[in-house]
């Protein structure tokens, strides 16, 4: 835990800057423009900050969770003193943390970024619009998806939806979850083609918000706020727990892949198509792209 002082704003001032920037202009702003803005109207704190105890979270209340987030505080020198660069209209991002768990902020501008990060985006209320070179997608509730590292992307919420945000840097994932990328199951393979062969397409599922879900989520964010001799050891467990659930999410379509070498979906198609015949009656494009963990405008174009 942090126990020197600095410069700081809390997570809900950098919200509600956004909101009222949206609310006047119809425009959102990025997060570091709304840090730099609360600067400049001299919002920003000084001192030792109170840290909030998410293992006091009873789980069931997302309103407490969110008040939680909001009391996050956010150092200057993480925001401002990192540096970001935009090139084609892209902004290549940075950040000091190998790892991080957060709110996705509201309101964000329709700019493309780019991070050297695996990025975990999980709608635990509310929706979302993620936007990638693929196209465009309206996530759920319970809808999850992970982008390889160095995906551009941008994602559009509302101060009411929930989203959670995960991100893990390349030497970070490499180095600690090595059982993770040598196992036979689509989430690894994922990884392995992300990390080694610089894939640039995600992945999606759908995760329901159970009481263990909700716990793991708890003790990610009570371990990144931690930040002591053991937090790291303890987030990177919580992390796997999280991963090996969506693993077990998708045993019921793994054997379309299991059985193949080269798992792109163009050689998925006969499965594809397999799955078509016995669902015609009741599928759409956004429930297949869902069970073959695809966006739905990317498989839209190879049937």
């Amino acid at each position: 835990m942090r126990t020197s002082e600095y410069n700081y704003v809390l997570f809900g001032q950098v919200q509600k800057i956004k909101q009222s920037v949206f609310e006047k202009s119809g425009e959102g702003i990025s997060f570091q423009d709304a840090v730099e803005r609360l600067v400049s109207l001299g919002s920003h704190r000084y001192g030792i900050p109170a840290t909030p105890d998410f293992l006091t979270w009873n789980l069931k209340n997302y309103r407490d969770l969110r008040k939680m987030i909001c009391q996050i505080p956010i150092p200057l020198s993480d925001v401002l003193d990192v540096k970001h660069h935009t090139a084609d209209n892209i902004t290549y991002l940075a950040t000091k943390n190998n790892v991080q768990i957060s709110l996705e902020s509201c309101y964000a501008d329709n700019q493309f970024f780019v991070i050297e990060y695996v990025a975990v985006f999980y709608v635990l209320e509310g929706t979302c619009v993620l936007t990638t070179e693929h196209g465009k997608r309206t996530m759920q509730a319970g809808e999850l998806c992970i982008l390889p590292p160095c995906t551009p992307y941008s994602i559009f919420t509302r101060p009411e939806d929930f989203i959670i945000t995960i991100l893990s840097n390349k030497a970070h994932f490499k180095n600690n979850f090595h059982a993770l990328l040598y196992q036979e199951n689509i989430v690894s393979d994922f990884f392995r083609r992300a990390l080694f062969q610089n894939q640039k397409e995600g992945i999606f599922f759908m995760i329901s918000p159970t009481k263990d879900i909700r716990s793991i989520i708890q003790h990610l964010f009570a371990e990144f706020m931690k930040k002591d001799s053991y937090s790291s050891i303890l987030f990177n467990n919580y992390l796997q727990i999280f991963y090996a659930n969506i693993i077990r999410s998708t045993e019921s379509t793994y054997h379309f892949y299991s059985s193949r070498k080269e798992k792109t979906a163009k050689t998925l198609m006969p499965a594809i198509l397999e799955y078509l015949i016995h669902n015609y009656q009741s599928i759409t494009l956004e429930r297949l792209a869902m069970h073959f963990h695809y966006e739905s405008t990317y498989l839209s174009k190879l049937l």
